[in-house]
């Protein structure tokens, strides 16, 4: 992996992560909603997650998250932003750190550019003070960064100009593969959200029970589960090696399986949690779940960092799962008894 898209990775992941843990600054405006307009200027630090946000009075910075985002006041600050479309047509004075489908920017930039996404304009009326970091399907630049502009995308378009340019074009892959794994990847993202959304309807109660032991005690949970990976089919496998405890192992290792499948869905139903608390979201168990999924499947998508993020979710939800079995060893006995 070249350098630069392996920091830009990494930065993005800290990005996220630090907008998801909830802190107790008072100095934060939030907004939210399906339209999130600020037509007053706000002094202070903004974060605002919606349908669409329009920011058209100047705010301190902002952080924002939405199918579209338009910036058409400066910024004094830094710009963090997650969306579908995202547009900065007003000064910024800070960075602009940015993930998105289409990301378009068409003014100033106190400092340096990191964004990712499907297509990175910069265009005529963009400058950069300093570096830009671009990473995407399709590049335009016609601006002017004053430092170091390095491209990672499949096609660049360059009339502007920077200080330093570095430029890698990805090679074409072969077309009947990628369809393939394009399709794949789409119908497991549907598939297991499905799943969650199933199990959230069905058995509610035990969804939020295991749910609620990931958010308990994160570090320990993960270090239990990951424990419980390692050693499981272990167990399993000596279980079946002898006759008479072949079943035993048999099931043992359906349960596993099916333990390890849900176990994403839990911490995404926590990461939904979270997001809903820190924004003062009244949110229903399934939104927040899908905003949590999203979320972490955007991601596992990140090369290298995706992975090792998906190792630790996994970790943390087979352990909350370990735990919450463990915890109600004597109500499941209970059960049991009543049921005989």
């Amino acid at each position: 992996m070249p350098p630069f898209k392996k920091h830009l990775n990494i930065l993005f992941v800290l990005v996220v992560a630090l907008l998801l843990i909830p802190t107790g600054v008072s100095a934060l405006a939030l907004y939210s909603g399906d339209q999130v307009t600020i037509d007053q200027p706000v002094f202070d630090d903004v974060f605002a997650a919606g349908g669409v946000v329009d920011v058209n009075a100047s705010v301190s910075s902002l952080v924002a998250a939405g199918g579209i985002v338009n910036i058409n006041a400066p910024v004094s600050g830094d710009v963090i932003v997650t969306g579908g479309v995202l547009d900065v047509n007003s000064a910024v004075g800070g960075k602009v750190v940015a993930f998105g489908g289409v990301v378009t920017i068409n003014a100033s930039v106190g400092t340096n550019v990191i964004v990712s996404g499907g297509a990175v304009i910069l265009g005529e009326g963009a400058t950069v003070a300093q570096d830009a970091m671009l990473s995407g399907g399709a590049v335009i630049h016609a601006g002017q960064v004053g430092g170091n502009l390095t491209v990672e995308a499949d096609s660049f378009d360059n009339t502007g100009t920077a200080g330093n340019l570095y430029v890698e074009l990805e090679e074409p892959s072969q077309g009947s593969s990628t369809i393939f794994w394009a399709v794949f990847d789409i119908l497991l993202f549907i598939g297991m959200f499905a799943l969650g959304i199933l199990f959230l309807a069905i058995a509610p109660k035990r969804f939020l029970m295991v749910e609620e032991n990931v958010r308990r005690s994160a570090l320990f949970t993960t270090i239990v589960g990951l424990v419980a990976i390692i050693f499981s089919p272990l167990v399993l496998i000596l279980f079946s090696i002898t006759v008479i405890l072949f079943p035993v192992g048999l099931v043992g290792g359906m349960l596993l399986v099916i333990a390890l499948l849900f176990s994403t869905l839990f911490v995404s139903a926590s990461i939904g949690h979270i997001i809903a608390r820190y924004l003062k979201w009244d949110a229903k168990e399934w939104q927040m779940f899908a905003v949590g999924f999203v979320i972490m499947n955007l991601l596992y998508m990140i090369p290298v960092v995706g992975f090792i993020i998906l190792v630790i979710t996994t970790s943390l939800g087979f352990g909350a799962v370990m735990v919450t079995v463990y915890r109600n060893l004597d109500a499941l006995r209970g059960e049991s008894k009543n049921n005989e």
